[in-house]
């Protein structure tokens, strides 16, 4: 089995993705404790507690059977919790599922296209995946216009909470 991929600190031009860790419940309680956020992912704002328990569970770096490296960071400006970015990728290397939230307050500024095209670079130069994919609720133009900045398009195909599968086409060579 190939070594699982980790998530490292990642600069852009305006933040820092810092890889998650529970230390981080405390600050993104009241970046995630916005209700607009969860009008297309579902849900409703955790708690401290409940962030600290996702967050143990997330920053293991993988999926129990291995299969899955679990990659998420922190968007950080200036030393403040803005948002988040994640990955899930196979560890054959053959797809990584990506997505993003930014707080309402940060919302609109360019963060999420900005980290989470980060990300998507700094997994290409890694270990390159065959595919980028990601799950998007069909009303949700916000989120379109970011997948859209990282070069994915919707395929028609819907998962089973009603979201879009968007995806880039594979490099070539690949």
């Amino acid at each position: 089995m190939p070594d699982i991929l980790r998530a490292a600190l990642i600069p852009t031009d305006r933040f820092t993705l810092e890889p998650l860790g529970v230390h981080h419940a405390a600050d993104m309680v009241s970046v995630l404790a916005g209700t607009a956020i969860y009008q297309y992912i579902g849900g409703q704002a955790p708690t401290a507690e409940e962030l600290e328990k996702r967050y143990a569970a997330q920053s293991i770096g993988s999926s129990p059977d291995g299969r899955e490296a679990w990659l998420n960071w922190i968007i950080r400006e200036q030393g403040r919790s803005i948002g988040f970015v994640q990955a899930t990728v196979e560890t054959d290397g053959a797809t990584s599922d990506v997505a993003w939230v930014v707080g309402e307050a940060f919302q609109g500024r360019g963060a999420a296209t900005e980290a989470a095209r980060a990300m998507v670079t700094w997994l290409r130069h890694q270990q390159p995946p065959v595919r980028i994919t990601a799950s998007i609720h069909p009303e949700n133009t916000a989120s379109a216009s970011v997948a859209r900045h990282l070069g994915l398009t919707p395929t028609g195909r819907f998962d089973e909470d009603g979201e879009e599968y968007w995806e880039d086409s594979p490099p070539t060579g690949a």
